[in-house]
């Protein structure tokens, strides 16, 4: 019953994500586009009530989803996603002229247009690409270093004031980002961080395990490895750093390994970060190249900028689908005791 809640729960979240993108769809055409979204929108949301409903139902009655049910589920879910993909291949009359993921008459125009045309000067996707993960890299492995560390001192050690610490880190996980940004950006543009070439503004934080959730994932994964492997390490001549290096961090490794996927993804998705602290077109990373792909002085060439945002979700999905097993294992393994 939990998994159908969490279920319903993602549906939920699913449609809030969907009337975002309408939203923003909406204030870039014109009315009778705009009336042919809204009848899309309205299927989906009867789609998605008649989903949570049928689950609450199921849940009520105490009965399970059965195959049929889940299949059609998974069909919902991937059902976006297979849409973009076919308007890829579609000109813009047919994607709005048409539901179907399918055309008849595929063009690669979208992908060629994706791959060769420039913005901003003469940056293209390949260019974003590697402006992207020029300082993502270095994020995921400042964040998960910054984070054990910092997991290790909180799990292992007692020292005056601890307690009150962790309490005051747990109490930044409800702070908003959206709060912080004005005095982070004040406080970077006096380092001469912004619009730095090396982005330091983006890197230079993740050296002090400022994400939080992180660092409590890795406390409660190291909480349940047993003390006694420490005093044995100590036994044997380890130090401290040791101790962590080749004793506790070979059995952290899935959470380690969880926290540097979601750190990917998060920092490959960003648009805000790199939106106040790249001021140059030639550093865009490829969040802010798709939005510079949507060029409203010549119209909206959709197949194009759907080619560009399939292609930009590319990495993240080849790094998923590598790191499956080992994220699977991380994010499950601290939540279990014994």
């Amino acid at each position: 019953m939990d998994q159908l809640g969490r279920l319903v729960l993602h549906a939920v979240g699913q449609l809030v994500q969907l009337l975002g993108v309408v939203a923003v769809v909406l204030h870039h055409i014109g009315q009778q586009r705009q009336r042919l979204l809204r009848r899309v929108l309205r299927v989906s949301m009867l789609m998605t009530m008649v989903m949570v409903m049928g689950v609450l139902v199921a849940m009520v009655v105490g009965m399970g989803v059965g195959m049929g049910h889940a299949v059609g589920v998974g069909v919902f879910m991937v059902y976006p996603l297979l849409w973009m993909v076919g308007s890829t291949f579609k000109t813009n009359a047919e994607i709005f002229t048409s539901l179907s993921p399918f055309t008849a008459h595929p063009t690669l125009d979208g992908y060629y247009n994706a791959v060769t045309k420039t913005y901003g000067g003469d940056i293209t996707i390949w260019r974003a690409f590697l402006n992207t993960y020029s300082y993502v890299i270095p994020k995921v492995v400042f964040t998960v270093i910054s984070s054990v560390i910092a997991a290790y001192g909180f799990s292992r050690f007692k020292f005056k004031g601890r307690d009150f610490l962790f309490g005051v880190m747990i109490m930044t996980l409800f702070l908003p980002q959206v709060v912080l940004n004005i005095p982070q950006f004040l406080m970077y543009r006096q380092f001469g961080w912004v619009d730095s070439p090396y982005y330091l503004a983006l890197i230079m934080p993740t050296l002090f395990a400022q994400e939080t959730y992180f660092v409590y994932m890795l406390i409660q994964f190291m909480r349940n490895i047993p003390r006694e492997l420490d005093e044995a390490a100590k036994i044997d001549g380890c130090n401290i750093m040791q101790t962590l290096v080749l004793v506790l961090v070979p059995m952290l490794w899935p959470a380690m390994v969880s926290a540097g996927l979601f750190q990917f993804m998060w920092s490959s998705n960003d648009f805000m970060g790199p939106l106040l602290y790249v001021n140059s077109p030639a550093r865009y990373p490829a969040t802010l190249f798709v939005r510079m792909s949507m060029d409203a002085d010549t119209g909206f060439a959709w197949n194009r900028v759907m080619a560009v945002s399939l292609i930009s979700i590319i990495p993240s999905l080849v790094v998923f689908f590598l790191a499956q097993r080992q994220f699977m294992d991380g994010v499950t393994a601290g939540a279990v005791k014994g």
